[in-house]
């Protein structure tokens, strides 16, 4: 796991200093080694010939290979290859490259992946089981090749104008150094006022004008005669890989689940795994157990005191007899300056949750003892069936238009607080017109009439909603490929995962995001919410691997984050923060805000204010820092 940023411009030398303090912001991303590369050539354009500056910096993360024959940028004739990722399947690639008559003076994945991508192109990428954000640049073609992973594990940010491109694994090494002013994009802000969240687009565009991205699954490349970036995806989220037969057998989901831990356990420095106590992390720690590999990770356990998950996930531990460590999360001792850390890192606004504020410093307690890699069990509630609020609605949809009143019955008998079963069985024989009219007019009418948003009202009644679950009529296959694709809430977890994990230098590998589990999100909602379960399938995976005390857990509720305490100890300087904002004077009234919690200090734990805290964290610690 690393960081890159490169520069490449007409006519005007690279600013070496500006390029390495801007690669300096990415340190944390790779604190191992520090590489640069920098070149000038020759490209044609309809005005004739103009020389181009070019600049390749790398922040490498040793995890394979340590060797400095690995260090980037990677060197091979007249290319340059900066990679952040990792590629499991690279030793099957390799095999079939040597076969080929291709020679290797490495031992990591970095070479394998470049020299295949030399060789097959864009076609190679399909072959590809890992997460990866790469740019290779080809002197002698006179291009620029760019992808991210199918998922969006990895981050890839560029700035194109009429003299430069950059191309960064952060938007602050860009603002770095171009000296770019940072402003939101109208749009973004409404998004996130309006519905309550900023998840990562599914357009080239990001939150920030100017600052674009590669869509995951997606490549790219660089016409540097015409100065234009082109993309197409090589993943299509919404159709089985080709070849599938659609029998979706259990034990076939099994061997997929096994050989995807084992390989996300190569690599050249300890490993840990983040036991949560739900469903997915104590999978892993399953097949870890029945595949007698426990001994090849280190089990860390954080304990929040405000849930059950730290429960069951000393059961599972204690049950297997294996060592764990457990973190306690500390919420007190300089958790202002934690929460403008995570906004720095983030980039982006983000929910106030365990996920965002709890997660970094879980990370950071298993940095200090030196493991680099961590696994987690992200990807399954969405490939697989697992929120009730989410995705259920969707499936007894399915099943009432299918007649399927057997498993419509049995789903009435679960109905419990958590997932609303008999709510959703009735709301199912409404017209989705009539619950999407409904629910968009409640949402518009609240924002109309609330005391605080200064938003003007044919901007509140012609807002989309950007969640690609907003349409209630979707059927429940297109809802899980929604979710996964660009723009789907997977993407969104993503980007905490991989922030929260790099904020400490640490690796973050998920095998439920496996490229082969992707044809399990066309097996139906029966296979998915079957006897009052929901995620069925990988609850019966259980079975033919190491059965766990979490396996029929009904709810895990994830890490508990104490917003109540960090509001109450930091009042004085949330309200300092949110006063000196000065990018959402035409969304919120700050003033009045601020007026009222000053009588009525409960405010500052409505959810407006904290997405007002949110933005202003991003202000101060990112766009004016």
């Amino acid at each position: 796991m690393c960081g890159f940023f490169q520069v490449i411009q007409k006519t005007v030398p690279i600013s070496r200093e500006k390029f390495t303090a801007a690669l300096n912001t990415l340190h944390h991303r790779g604190p191992d080694d520090q590489g640069v590369h920098y070149l000038d050539f020759n490209t044609p354009t309809a005005d004739g010939e103009v020389v181009c500056h070019a600049a390749f910096g790398h922040q490498r993360l040793s995890i394979l290979d340590l060797s400095d024959r690995s260090h980037q940028p990677f060197l091979s004739q007249d290319k340059v290859f900066l990679y952040n990722g990792e590629l499991y399947n690279y030793r099957q690639i390799g095999a079939q490259l040597k076969k080929q008559g291709v020679d290797f003076r490495t031992t990591g994945d970095t070479e394998v992946f470049l020299r295949s991508v030399v060789s097959g192109g864009a076609g190679a990428l399909t072959d590809f089981n890992g997460m990866w954000a790469f740019s290779l640049f080809d002197a002698g073609r006179n291009a620029l090749f760019l992808s991210r992973d199918r998922y969006g594990k990895k981050p890839l940010f560029y700035y194109l104008d009429d003299e430069v491109l950059c191309v960064s694994s952060s938007i602050g090494a860009i603002k770095t150094y171009l000296g770019l002013n940072l402003e939101f994009r109208r749009s973004a802000l409404l998004d996130y006022f309006l519905f309550g969240s900023m998840h990562p687009s599914a357009s080239a565009e990001t939150h920030f004008q100017k600052v674009s991205q590669i869509l995951p699954g997606h490549y790219c490349t660089f016409d540097f005669s015409r100065w234009e970036m082109t993309g197409a995806p090589y993943f299509d989220w919404h159709h089985p890989p080709a070849g599938s037969t659609g029998d979706y057998q259990q034990q076939d989901l099994v061997e997929v689940l096994r050989d995807s831990v084992a390989s996300r356990l190569v690599s050249d420095r300890p490993v840990a795994l983040l036991l949560s106590g739900g469903i997915d992390s104590s999978l892993l720690l399953s097949v870890l157990y029945s595949e007698k590999l426990q001994d090849q990770v280190k089990i860390f356990m954080g304990d929040t005191g405000r849930s059950d998950d730290y429960k069951y996930a000393q059961k599972c531990v204690q049950e297997l007899g294996v060592a764990a460590e457990t973190v306690v999360l500390d919420y007190d001792s300089n958790s202002f300056e934690q929460f403008l850390q995570v906004c720095r890192h983030h980039e982006k606004a983000f929910p106030f949750n365990g996920n965002a504020m709890a997660m970094p410093q879980m990370y950071e307690a298993i940095a200090q003892q030196g493991i680099p890699v961590v696994l987690d069990g992200t990807g399954g509630d969405e490939l697989f069936g697992g929120y009730w609020g989410r995705q259920f609605q969707a499936a007894v949809r399915d099943a009432v238009r299918r007649r399927d009143w057997a498993w419509v019955k049995q789903s009435y008998a679960c109905d419990g607080r958590v997932n609303n079963v008999r709510r959703h069985i009735r709301d199912a024989f409404w017209p989705a017109r009539y619950l999407n009219a409904k629910q968009s007019l409640k949402t518009r009418v609240s924002a109309q009439l609330h005391p605080l948003l200064n938003i003007p009202a044919p901007e509140i009644w012609s807002a989309k909603n950007p969640d690609p679950l907003n349409d209630l009529g979707l059927g429940f296959t297109d809802v899980l490929c929604n979710d996964i694709a660009p723009g789907g809430r997977l993407g969104e977890w993503i980007w905490h995962n991989d922030r929260n994990a790099m904020m400490a230098s640490v690796e973050n590998r998920s095998p439920l995001l496996d490229m082969r589990l992707h044809p399990f999100v066309f097996s139906g909602y029966r296979k998915k919410y079957a006897d009052c379960w929901n995620k069925h399938e990988l609850r019966k995976a259980f079975d033919a691997l190491q059965p766990l005390p979490t396996q029929w857990r009904s709810q895990k509720q994830g890490f508990r984050w104490d917003g109540k305490h960090f509001i109450n100890n930091n009042r004085t300087r949330i309200m300092e923060l949110i006063e000196a904002t000065e990018c959402l004077s035409d969304v919120v009234n700050t003033k009045r805000l601020l007026s009222l919690a000053r009588k009525y200090p409960n405010i500052l734990r409505s959810s407006l204010c904290k997405r007002t805290l949110c933005i202003a964290g991003l202000e101060q610690s990112l766009i004016k820092n």
